[in-house]
């Protein structure tokens, strides 16, 4: 009798069903650099409005930082999250190959990325802060808002970027002050 080898064993699908809000994040290989420049984090932007052309997405939050990204993303089906996140995470990672002349020399992410679904509303609104203040957390800017690839820089100047759908629940008027909060 022989063994299964583990290089031939697929990975075990991901429940995913839709209608639910997933955090979403992935981080660079050994967390390294996915984003150099200001025209990097625009093109990760730009990609994710790709994604959602080429498959339907909500789009409620994002920021993309020098290693890592952080999504809130609401998907309609059952197969669309892992069918958005492939194709998004494949493309970047092609696109970043190219861009920088290492085509062949290994992965752009450390692994598949991680996405844990939304329980409920107050669920939600730590999430929904918890990725829009990132760059905050991280002391690279004095206000959320003012990270430009961010959901909450797109908000406010409502140009640029990714633009966000609705979530299930509104965000309140004062969610710029909220987010800013100690």
């Amino acid at each position: 009798m022989s063994l299964p080898s583990v290089f031939g064993m697929a990975r075990r699908r991901r429940l995913t069903p839709g209608g639910f809000v997933y955090h979403v994040c992935n981080r660079g290989v050994r967390r390294g650099v996915l984003f150099d420049t200001c025209e990097d984090f625009d093109a990760f932007l730009t990609l994710l409005d790709e994604a959602r052309e080429k498959m339907p997405m909500r789009i409620i939050a994002y920021c993309a930082m020098k290693t890592h990204f952080h999504l809130l993303l609401w998907p309609e089906g059952d197969a669309d999250l892992p069918r958005f996140m492939h194709w998004l995470t494949t493309t970047h990672a092609c696109r970043w190959h190219r861009q920088r002349g290492s085509v062949g020399t290994g992965a752009v992410y450390q692994s598949r990325y991680v996405s844990v679904p939304i329980a409920d509303d107050k669920h939600f609104f730590t999430a929904l802060r918890y990725v829009e203040r990132n760059a905050l957390e991280a002391n690279l800017v004095d206000r959320a808002e003012v990270w430009p690839w961010s959901s909450a820089f797109q908000l406010v100047a409502a140009q640029g970027g990714c633009l966000v759908d609705d979530g299930p629940v509104d965000r309140p008027p004062n969610w710029i002050d909220v987010l800013n909060l100690a």
